[in-house]
């Protein structure tokens, strides 16, 4: 077949219109990428600023606990590490545990909102101051519902004072009903109270404390998680 120089230039101009989209395809995919990383950046900043914010404002909310009942403040503290080691061993994920451990340590914010002569009273409380105390879990759960990203704590924070035979407060809920995390924080919260020296007795002994948690288990107590607890499972003193 005799040389055809025009087939010859369509080859090549194909060629070349191959490559220049080849070279387009590799500008947009590079563009592509540019804009893939300066995403993921911002992404990572607006997660950076929100977790700064998330800690910044849970410190607030503590420094507020302090400055109203020092007791409080040590208090909740104890109870957000002993509800993370009970998590722990029921099998709950490190996220999970934060998020425990984030709700435990501010449970009693509400106390902010309760008469100071009334936290720090040394004696019996009277039927009205009792009555005031119990308001405590509705006044957190007010002031976590204004912060949206807060939401995680508001189950502990409202319930933390539910028993498991329904006799507690502030809604009446019972066994199943009330929430695991909020069982775990229950329990540590009453060891947390047995272990300090308080007004009107001393701090109860290791064996005590298995006493009363045993006499509160189907009551006050999650009887599951009593038992892991006093079966020597888990280590919390």
């Amino acid at each position: 077949k005799p040389f055809d120089k025009d087939d010859v230039i369509n080859v090549v101009e194909r060629g070349l219109l191959k490559r220049r989209n080849l070279k387009k395809s590799m500008l947009e995919y590079e563009n592509l990428l540019h804009t893939k990383k300066y995403l993921e950046d911002q992404i990572e900043t607006a997660r950076q600023n929100f977790i700064i914010c998330y800690e910044g404002t849970i410190k607030a909310l503590i420094r507020a606990i302090d400055a109203k009942d020092h007791y409080t403040f040590d208090h909740s503290e104890h109870v957000a590490k002993l509800s993370s080691a009970i998590a722990d061993k029921l099998g709950f994920s490190k996220i999970m545990r934060n998020k425990l451990e984030q709700a435990a340590i501010i449970h009693d914010i509400g106390k902010i909102g309760v008469n100071e002569q009334i936290l720090r009273k040394e004696g019996s409380l009277t039927t009205s101051e009792f009555a005031e105390i119990k308001k405590h879990p509705e006044i957190g759960d007010r002031i976590v519902n204004a912060v949206p990203f807060l939401e995680d704590t508001v189950q502990v924070i409202l319930y933390h004072h539910e028993r498991f035979d329904g006799t507690g407060f502030p809604e009446g809920l019972k066994r199943n009903n009330i929430p695991l995390p909020v069982r775990i924080v229950t329990i540590a919260d009453a060891i947390d109270a047995m272990m300090r020296d308080r007004p009107y007795r001393n701090a109860l002994s290791h064996s005590q404390i298995i006493d009363e948690l045993k006499k509160g288990a189907g009551t006050q107590f999650d009887p599951e998680v009593v038992s892991l607890i006093t079966s020597n499972k888990i280590n919390l003193f």
